[in-house]
């Protein structure tokens, strides 16, 4: 099930709510783990036992954890070590293992043994984000950010909030522990939250999926050329962009609804002026998280240099996003530029002065990044390179608007006039305001709210005419 879906908006929503807000608080956490299961299971009923399973591993240590964490600290950690272990070997296993085995195929097919088979394994829904969330839960007792919770149904509630569960924003138990316990519901909060997923809703629905055809195009033209590989991976960066903060917008709307305020997971980030700016501005929960898990600890205490702490967060966050080696060639490639950008001294903050030499650097970077992470494997962004070196020729912009019609063209337009305009209020709110910076369209007035009911019912339209789109980072 997918937010943007006439089932969930018109039967599984209205439904959920009706119970969640018909029982007292005590009770709500049961209503959201029963929800959650639901929506969990809509996809694939039997892997929500894994689901379940990660679940009661991380509450049973994370009981153990606290238990000894002040009586014996070497025994915590060993429990830490035992906990974190289990839950990579986990991930490891469904995310990785096709991968490995296919590496595994190539390298015995070169000294001619031809007979290695591997079951193909599925990768269930959501799981390197629930997973990172049971790692912060007990990572986070053991570094006594927080207590666990006194009732397995709460810590089951965080786990599978359905909102956030498949695809972020990835929540850290330090940070939404308290709203467990004790959050506020309001008809203010609910009718921010409402804004707030209709506005994720446009974004997904009418924009992403719109200029999806371009990139469908360019990734399977044979003959694309110099000018449509760029409009097409131009296309891409901006349609994974509205897909996915479209998506986050949805997530922290719903938790709204329910009193639950989740961390911000974008800020404008094509407003970047170097590709250090651009991971503070991108997936933040995904950037604190690697920061706070994996870099500090790495370059603590000197362990590794920190430009090559960088390099290897990097190199893992891209392998996070895709079992591939184009993958973990996007992270690295994120990577050397950001070591770069500290050796040259132009890594820029998000509140250093605009330069739009420094932006236009930065946004063809990332267009140059976006064959690793739309090509499939190597020889597929290979393929993308070609065409974007001009390899194959300048292309065809006429066959390329003819076969994706005039209408994609258009929204991609729109859609760059509005990361210009939401960039351009960005700036401007935080050279006047300097305590916490601004997300567009986050505070909603009369004409904000009836822009976004207009467009929203015109994308239920659009969205009733056409075919199923599941969200891009669903495959993660």
């Amino acid at each position: 099930m997918v937010f943007s879906s006439n089932i969930f908006i018109f039967l599984y929503l209205p439904i959920f709510l009706v119970f969640y807000y018909g029982v007292k608080f005590k009770y709500k956490s049961y209503i959201i783990v029963v929800a959650s299961y639901l929506f969990y299971a809509w996809w694939r009923p039997d892997f929500t036992f894994l689901f379940i399973g990660i679940t009661v591993w991380n509450y049973i240590f994370g009981q153990l954890i606290y238990k000894h964490i002040d009586s014996n600290k070497e025994k915590a950690f060993r429990l830490l070590v035992v906990g974190v272990v289990g839950n990579l070997l986990t991930l490891a296993y469904f995310k990785y293992a096709n991968f490995g085995a296919e590496v595994i195929g190539d390298f015995l097919g070169e000294f001619g043994f031809n007979t290695y088979y591997f079951e193909k394994v599925i990768l269930p829904l959501g799981i390197s984000f629930y997973v990172f969330q049971a790692l912060s839960y007990i990572v986070d007792i053991y570094r006594k950010s927080g207590k666990p919770t006194e009732r397995f149904v709460d810590f089951a509630a965080f786990i599978s909030l359905f909102p956030q569960l498949i695809a972020g924003p990835i929540l850290r138990y330090k940070d939404i522990s308290g709203q467990l316990h004790s959050r506020t519901h309001s008809w203010e909060l609910f009718s921010a939250g409402v804004c707030r997923f209709m506005l994720g809703f446009i974004k997904k629905v009418m924009i992403a999926d719109s200029l999806a055809h371009i990139s469908i195009y360019t990734l399977n033209n044979a003959q694309s050329g110099f000018f449509d590989t760029w409009i097409g991976m131009a296309a891409s960066l901006i349609q994974l962009y509205f897909d996915f903060s479209g998506y986050s917008d949805m997530a922290i709307g719903l938790g709204m609804m329910m009193g639950f305020k989740f961390t911000e997971n974008f800020n404008q980030p094509f407003t970047a002026m170097s590709l250090t700016e651009f991971w503070n501005r991108w997936h933040l929960t995904l950037s604190a998280f690697l920061r706070d898990y994996v870099f500090f600890p790495l370059v603590r205490g000197k362990k590794v240099a920190a430009e090559v702490g960088l390099l290897l967060t990097m190199g893992l966050s891209g392998f996070w996003h895709g079992a591939s080696f184009s993958f973990i060639f996007f992270g690295l490639y994120f990577g050397v530029f950001m070591v770069l950008e500290r050796k040259l001294n132009i890594a820029t903050k998000n509140r250093d002065k605009y330069s739009a030499i420094k932006n236009i650097r930065t946004l063809m970077l990332l267009i140059g990044v976006m064959p690793f992470f739309m090509g499939g494997n190597l020889t597929g962004s290979f393929y993308l390179y070609g065409g974007m070196l001009g390899l194959r020729g300048w292309g065809s912009v006429d066959k390329l608007i003819i076969n994706v019609g005039t209408i994609s063209i258009l929204f991609m337009f729109a859609s760059v006039v509005w990361c210009v305009l939401s960039g351009y209020i960005e700036k401007k709110y935080t050279a006047t305001i300097k305590d916490k910076p601004s997300y567009f369209m986050k505070n909603v007035g009369v004409y904000e709210s009836c822009f976004i009911w207009f467009f929203f019912l015109i994308s239920l339209s659009k969205l009733s005419a056409s075919s199923f789109s599941p969200f891009l980072y669903f495959q993660f």
